[in-house]
């Protein structure tokens, strides 16, 4: 057999093990992984996928960085599984966080683009009970260690009243070192303005549906 061919015993333990997984994902209520990003920065992510931060501004991709600089500098020197925590693309469970409540003047021009979940099944994708950056965030490559995160503060309407919430809630989603643009499912945004301004970009050939969805946003 050639080595780069796939036995039928091979795809079907692959296939066993995705459908596992997407009934775990529903048991969890995990629809989509989410990235936010400056509508800026559309143009580019549209035209070359998602690709970490270290990746974005070497290439001089991220013309708008919407991240807080105190908190980058630490996940600059941060090491995840040995690599740079800047070295992966970073996604959130969910997007309404912390992180978005401290850019909400920003609402208007952030696009929250939503993820195949699938990927949580993938070699190398590893995610996290908290906030990447915190010290004491625990991280996983299992998918079945999705039982060790705390859903009820990650989904809850407000962090503020739980314990440890705002770390909590901000658990992620490490990909590395970049995300293929057919994982990305929809570009979510907070109003028709932002539409117009997505679809004004969006390059030619690349379908992928814009909706508004104010319950995202604060």
């Amino acid at each position: 057999m050639l080595a780069n061919q796939v036995s039928p015993s091979h795809q079907l333990h692959s296939l066993t093990r995705i459908s596992y997984a997407q009934n775990l994902l529903a048991q969890y209520g995990i629809n989509y992984l989410y990235h936010m990003t400056s509508i800026d920065n559309l143009s580019s992510i549209l035209s070359h996928g998602l690709l970490s931060h270290n990746q974005a501004h070497h290439f001089g991709l991220n013309q708008t960085d919407i991240s807080d600089n105190s908190v980058q500098d630490i996940r600059q020197r941060k090491l995840v599984n040995g690599v740079r925590l800047h070295d992966y693309v970073p996604l959130y469970f969910n997007p309404k966080n912390p992180m978005l409540y401290r850019r909400k003047e920003l609402q208007q021009n952030i696009a929250i683009l939503a993820i195949n979940p699938i990927l949580l099944v993938y070699p190398g994708t590893i995610f996290s009970d908290g906030n990447a950056a915190c010290g004491n965030t625990t991280f996983y490559t299992n998918i079945e260690m999705l039982s060790q995160l705390d859903w009820d503060t990650i989904c809850a309407r407000y962090w503020n009243d739980k314990p440890d919430g705002k770390r909590i809630r901000c658990a992620e989603t490490l990909v590395y070192p970049e995300l293929p643009l057919d994982k990305i499912l929809t570009v979510f945004c907070y109003s028709e303005r932002s539409a117009i301004s997505i679809q004004n970009i969006m390059p030619s050939g690349v379908n992928i549906p814009v909706q508004i969805n104010r319950n995202l946003y604060f």
